[in-house]
């Protein structure tokens, strides 16, 4: 299940990253992940962080379940049983997620569902990314580190904060836990600004 799971990022990375006309390079200041990170990714040899993974999606400007979907789908109505989600989605030591939908058209936001060991975590680099992160603890204790302040939440609790700060979060109690999270997704790439950046006409966010 790993290997396959690892094999799939790596082909929809590579495949993805030479679509959009983008060098290793590029795409690591575009994601903020370094580019032997990203080859290693393309190459099958490591699998990454959800933190490492959110990254590159968002520098290919693709939703944050883009390692676990299909082709973009074409439809405005997704019903999705739980039988028939991904039954361990991305797995590794440090979790497993689970796209909660097969996704719509030009959808606005993306949830997934994340399980946590004792210790999980969504790795060592925090995360960033435009618009905004709604998190629900179904289970366990999970603490976030949001900017200079950490949230620990139990069963029932709720988080919501601006994706421009930066964030990570680990299951810091003895049980299993599990989250929900909801994030807004990015825009898509503007390929006059793409052109800019390629040409080294970068502008400040």
């Amino acid at each position: 299940m790993v290997e396959e799971t690892i094999a799939r990022i790596a082909e929809k990375l590579r495949r993805e990253r030479e679509s959009s006309g983008l060098t290793l390079q590029q795409l690591s200041d575009l994601s903020d992940v370094a580019p032997s990170t990203i080859q290693k990714i393309e190459a099958g040899t490591m699998m990454p962080s959800v933190a490492v993974m959110m990254k590159v999606a968002r520098g290919l400007r693709k939703k944050i379940g883009f390692f676990l979907d299909a082709e973009e789908p074409a439809t405005e109505v997704s019903l999705t049983r739980k039988r028939d989600r991904s039954p361990g989605g991305l797995r590794s030591d440090e979790f497993v997620a689970e796209a909660l939908s097969n996704g719509i058209s030009g959808a606005e936001f993306d949830g997934f569902h994340i399980t946590l060991p004792p210790g999980g975590s969504s790795g060592a680099e925090p995360v960033r990314h435009r618009g905004e992160d709604l998190v629900y603890c179904i289970r366990g204790r999970v603490t976030f580190t949001v900017g200079q302040q950490q949230y620990t939440l139990g069963a029932g609790d709720c988080l919501h904060f601006k994706g421009k700060l930066p964030h990570s979060w680990k299951n810091s109690g003895r049980m299993r836990a599990e989250i929900v999270i909801v994030s807004s997704l990015p825009t898509p790439i503007d390929k006059s600004a793409l052109h800019r950046f390629q040409h080294g006409e970068r502008r400040s966010a």
